[in-house]
């Protein structure tokens, strides 16, 4: 009996251990998991070799996207002028600016938001993927931390939403967190 007791008391912490492992790893992706992550792969090697094209196939129409508002200091200029001058200045920007056409995106805000060092981040660092369905729409977000956490400032993560659409996932959304 007592050597019952002995063995028990050795094997059961790796019968734990073991069943603890096992239920913190998913046995299987659905599919849905694996067209996204093909779809990121598809993005990363698009906008490091630049090519433009298959940016706007793998994008919707329009993309929402705040950063591209303040890229240059005359955007800059712009957004604080509407702060100053139209009392409608947040419907004006989050109802009309933000909303970027595909073709515009690429010919103005491509090279300067997929530079050599940021798309080096973007593949490098540690991706989330985070699924939610709203009205209807599915969506994935994928964060990516781009700024470390250090002790004089909170960190930063890109993020870039895509739309499940009738041919595939589309970006429809880039922005920074915070």
């Amino acid at each position: 009996m007592k050597i019952k007791k002995l063995a028990y008391l050795l094997i059961a912490p790796f019968i734990v251990l073991l069943c603890m492992a096992g239920g913190n790893e998913r046995s299987a992706y659905t599919p849905q998991d694996i067209e996204i992550k093909k779809t990121w792969n598809s993005f990363l090697k698009t906008i490091e070799k630049k090519e433009r094209r298959s940016f706007k196939d793998l994008s919707k129409s329009k993309i929402r996207c705040y950063p591209c508002l303040e890229n240059t200091p005359e955007e800059q200029a712009y957004i604080a002028q509407l702060h100053e001058t139209d009392t409608l200045w947040y419907d004006t920007i989050y109802e009309d600016l933000i909303y970027v056409p595909v073709d515009t995106f690429i010919t103005q805000d491509f090279d300067l938001f997929f530079n050599p060092g940021f798309v080096t981040l973007l593949k490098e660092r540690e991706t989330t993927f985070y699924k939610q369905d709203l009205e209807g729409v599915s969506y994935w977000e994928i964060l990516v931390t781009t700024t470390e956490p250090t002790f004089f400032h909170e960190g930063g993560q890109h993020h870039f939403r895509f739309e499940k659409c009738a041919d595939g996932w589309k970006l429809n959304e880039i922005g920074t967190i915070p």
